[in-house]
């Protein structure tokens, strides 16, 4: 048989169980900074980018990135560049734009480049119509070199959720957008929750029903049970 009081006692805490799980876990979005610092710490140690295109065969190399932040949030990566084909020789620079990319496998957000690298050798710039390098089309080359750093990018973590991001009952996440802050970028992630914070839900429905139930229908009307009726 249970009891008034016994209703009363699982109803409220099955509702203030529920109300701190909606509380804790319910997120429409979650937001954090990552510093120009931290990136361009990540970037020093290992940026060395060489190659060949088979195309063309010219080789490059790729060194001293500087990470600056655009105002419109995003990562912006320039270097030195060196082109030799042969005993021909050319420096220039190298700039790409690249964009936070979330990784669920990982939790962890990288870098990707959008669009493509962009050279500019003597005042000239590969997004220019017919650049070229010693008279050779130089799109290959810029093709394989924007892979490979891409590739390079996709080893390095500029951020890993963890404490209370983690704590979410999120099925899917997504980064909204980047936003330039003094010292990098601020980073908004929308949250997709997944089913369990809709059984939260119910579970809470489901409380304030019994609640009802035993306040209106065992016993007297109320919290007090003159009577000490149950229900079977």
């Amino acid at each position: 048989m249970l009891s008034k009081q016994l209703l009363f006692r699982l109803g409220f805490l099955a509702l203030i169980v529920s109300t701190l799980s909606v509380a804790i876990f319910k997120v429409s979005e979650i937001s954090f900074d990552i510093t120009r610092t931290s990136i361009q710490s990540l970037m020093e140690p290992s940026f060395f980018i060489d190659g060949e295109s088979k195309a063309s065969r010219i080789k490059y190399e790729m060194v001293d990135p500087m990470v600056t932040i655009s105002d419109a949030g995003d990562v912006v990566l320039k270097s030195n560049v060196t082109f030799s084909s042969g005993l021909n020789q050319e420096w220039g620079t190298m700039q790409f734009v690249a964009k936070p990319m979330f990784v669920k496998k990982k939790q962890s957000l990288f870098l990707t480049i959008p669009e493509s690298v962009q050279f500019t050798v003597s005042g000239k710039s590969s997004s220019d119509a017919g650049f070229q390098l010693w008279g050779k089309d130089a799109a290959p080359l810029v093709a394989q070199a924007t892979e490979q750093i891409n590739d390079f990018l996709s080893t390095k973590v500029i951020h890993t959720l963890q404490g209370k991001h983690l704590r979410i009952q999120a099925e899917r996440l997504s980064i909204r957008e980047s936003i330039k802050t003094a010292d990098g970028i601020h980073v908004i992630m929308d949250v997709e929750q997944s089913m369990s914070i809709f059984i939260t839900y119910f579970i809470m429905f489901l409380s304030i029903m019994i609640i009802a139930f035993a306040y209106f229908f065992i016993g007297d009307v109320g919290f007090k049970d003159k009577k000490g009726l149950g229900f079977r």
